[in-house]
């Protein structure tokens, strides 16, 4: 594992880059499917890809500026560069979400419906995502003791470069990317489910339920494992990520009862 892939005329291919594209990829064949099943075109989910990757990328990086100013309170010239890493994942998917919104209102489309389409190949986005960070140790768990391995535990070993200072010794790690991204295949095997659902029996029939739901519980899969990350403050109750995915899964599970309250639908 490295963090350069290759290096094509000069130019590095970094390994977190192509873990992005394989991301995209994997959500854009699911949209499609998702489309076609829906007789929609997929010409609209074409221009969401061209604006939203762009603006996931500013936004993205806005938003670990924003996190992380005391960073670049002495480098202000890095604010604006975009190449030189700093991606907040919340940033990223506000940016994705603008992209939807503004091509659903250029093309008169109606955007309830079109990011209940999309939020099962977003969740499965996300879910690649999580299992390429495992892949990468990028995201490690609370260290785990040295004798894990003659209980059969489920573990990541992280080579000796990706362990943070403090942890040289520490072989394994709890794999929280790993049980994220499980997680998160499971809510995109929910969210599939319920599409056909509504496609055979048309419950909900308030457009946008699909969407509010998945993302509720996309919030709370990360709000839950962010407990046990190893960057977890141990001085915090609740660290500011764990609080912000908490907090808007309640306020989009709240939303997603209220628009099934007023059409007076449900999934039973």
């Amino acid at each position: 594992m490295g963090m350069i892939a290759t290096v094509i005329g000069g130019v590095p291919v970094y390994t977190y880059g192509l873990l992005l594209l394989a991301a995209i990829l994997v959500g854009t064949a699911a949209a499609w499917v998702n489309t076609r099943l829906h007789g929609e075109s997929f010409a609209p989910v074409v221009d969401m890809l061209l604006w939203g990757i762009p603006l996931a990328a500013v936004c993205g990086h806005a938003g670990y500026v924003l996190s992380h100013f005391s960073e670049y309170s002495g480098d202000l010239l890095g604010v604006i560069c975009l190449w030189q890493g700093g991606v907040s994942f919340y940033g990223s998917i506000f940016g994705g979400l603008l992209a939807v919104f503004g091509v659903c209102r250029v093309h008169g489309l109606d955007t309830w419906y079109w990011l209940d389409l999309l939020v099962p190949a977003f969740v499965l986005m996300i879910a690649a995502y999580e299992f390429g960070m495992f892949n990468l140790q990028q995201t490690l768990g609370m260290p785990l003791p040295l004798d894990v391995p003659n209980d059969h535990a489920i573990m990541e070993y992280v080579e000796y470069d990706y362990r943070p200072d403090g942890f040289k010794d520490n072989l394994y790690f709890q794999p929280i990317a790993l049980y994220q991204s499980g997680m998160q295949f499971a809510v995109f095997v929910l969210m599939v489910l319920l599409t056909a659902v509504q496609a055979l029996i048309h419950r909900p029939r308030q457009a946008g339920c699909l969407f509010l739901l998945g993302a509720s519980l996309i919030a709370f899969v990360r709000c839950a494992c962010g407990f046990f990350y190893l960057s977890s403050s141990p001085q915090s109750l609740i660290p500011l990520g764990r609080a912000l995915s908490g907090g808007l899964g309640i306020v989009l599970l709240a939303w997603f009862l209220l628009r099934c309250r007023r059409s007076h639908t449900s999934f039973s």
